[in-house]
């Protein structure tokens, strides 16, 4: 009898162990899923205008940020600038301004 009850626990611990991490799994998928309609919808917005709003504000803080000690670009410019680089989506305007900057040091080229 003791032995029926403690293999009925053990397999009642191990369902429900099996359970939460089947929870856990579905919402880091889930994460990963919206973590990519956002990137897919942001490269859309980019596609745009070839992402020269991006270069525009990153070219308009870039005295404001080299006074403040050091050239930290703000994360949301700086992931969607990365971006449109790694995806070829950049206007040849905006990357021959910041080449001539020298802000596309900034960013790590493939």
């Amino acid at each position: 009898m003791r032995k029926t009850l403690l293999l009925s626990i053990c397999v009642a611990a191990a369902g429900y162990f099996g359970w939460l991490q089947f929870g856990a799994y579905q919402q880091r998928q889930q994460a990963r899923d919206f973590a990519d309609i956002d990137r897919e919808r942001r490269v859309a917005l980019l596609e745009i205008d070839g992402c020269q709003a991006q270069v525009d504000m990153l070219l308009s803080m870039t005295d404001r940020l080299l006074k403040a000690g050091g050239m930290l670009v703000p994360l949301d410019i700086g992931r969607d600038i990365e971006l449109c680089l790694a995806r070829g989506i950049m206007s040849t305007s905006g990357r021959s301004e910041m080449e001539r900057t020298k802000l596309i040091r900034l960013f790590p080229l493939e």
